[in-house]
């Protein structure tokens, strides 16, 4: 997810547009899982099922909306991280994914069912979501921008939240997370060119340009490192529930994260105390969860 906010950010920097390279990097994910899915059997077998499975309500059909929180997310990274820096852009999503992931689990809403809500499940998503005004505080630009942006990234990480315990609940229902893959990416692709058509009427054409693209061919990656989030969170959050997941996949995020703005930092992004302090809780909040779990 670091490695892929980075290349996002810098993909909707030369393109003009965070949309569109969202909507680049769904169309590379959804060409590799359409691959991949046709060369397996059980998989093909799966996404036959699908109609079935919505027709008898074994599976709601608004339970294949979890594209839409990829769509968002990925939208986000290609506004956000060239203002904020990958790692407070990635402590920023995961104050909204931490918090809303709370209410998923309590409802069920996941494929693990109701989940009660705890005092260590309730102090592990308040450490993260305090981490976040932490980090963001200090940063010496005193405008209402970054505060904007952060905002823009905290619901893009409360989008993530519905978006793993939908993907989860259709990754049961098929028995493949590649299904549920599929499912996302059709979904969230359909959003982002109905904005982007959107877009092209209201600027008369302004909705960004592809033509840089070509001279930076590694920018296509992020959709590959897409396609493997969406995979392992629809297998992985069946057994760990949302926030527990969410969390988990944060303490490899921040590792990578600070990495990369260290060594390609963008233009806004800063390494203050502040940040590391808020990284520090965030990391404190989840050795919490996985301890309480345990």
């Amino acid at each position: 997810m670091a490695v892929q906010g980075r290349i996002n950010g810098e993909l909707g920097a030369v393109t003009g547009n965070g949309v569109l390279a969202a909507a680049v990097n769904f169309t590379v994910g959804l060409s590799l899982l359409v691959v991949i899915i046709a060369s397996r059997g059980p998989a093909r077998r799966a996404v036959r099922s699908l109609p079935g499975l919505v027709r008898s309500r074994q599976l709601p059909w608004w339970l294949l909306t979890g594209g839409l929180g990829g769509a968002l997310y990925v939208s986000g990274q290609g506004v956000t991280i060239a203002a904020l820096g990958v790692a407070l852009f990635t402590v920023a999503t995961v104050a909204g994914q931490t918090g809303l992931s709370l209410v998923v689990d309590r409802y069920g809403l996941g494929p693990t069912g109701a989940v009660p809500v705890t005092l260590a499940r309730v102090l592990a998503a308040a450490l993260a979501t305090t981490a976040v005004w932490i980090a963001s505080s200090g940063r010496g630009d005193g405008g209402g921008g970054s505060r904007a942006f952060l905002l823009m990234a905290f619901l893009a990480g409360a989008a993530v939240a519905f978006q793993a315990a939908f993907n989860g609940r259709v990754s049961v229902a098929t028995g493949e997370p590649t299904v549920a893959a599929l499912v996302n990416f059709v979904v969230g692709l359909t959003m982002l060119l109905t904005v982007l058509a959107v877009q092209e009427v209201a600027t008369d054409g302004g909705a960004g340009s592809l033509a840089p693209v070509a001279d930076r061919p590694w920018l296509l990656v992020g959709g590959l490192m897409g396609l493997l989030f969406v995979v392992t969170a629809a297998w992985t959050v069946r057994s760990l529930g949302v926030l527990l997941f969410s969390l988990v996949v944060l303490a490899g995020t921040l590792l990578g994260a600070l990495a990369v703005d260290l060594v390609v930092p963008t233009e806004g992004a800063q390494i203050t105390l502040n940040l590391l302090l808020g990284i520090g809780l965030t990391a404190v909040s989840v050795g919490l969860a996985v301890l309480r779990r345990r």
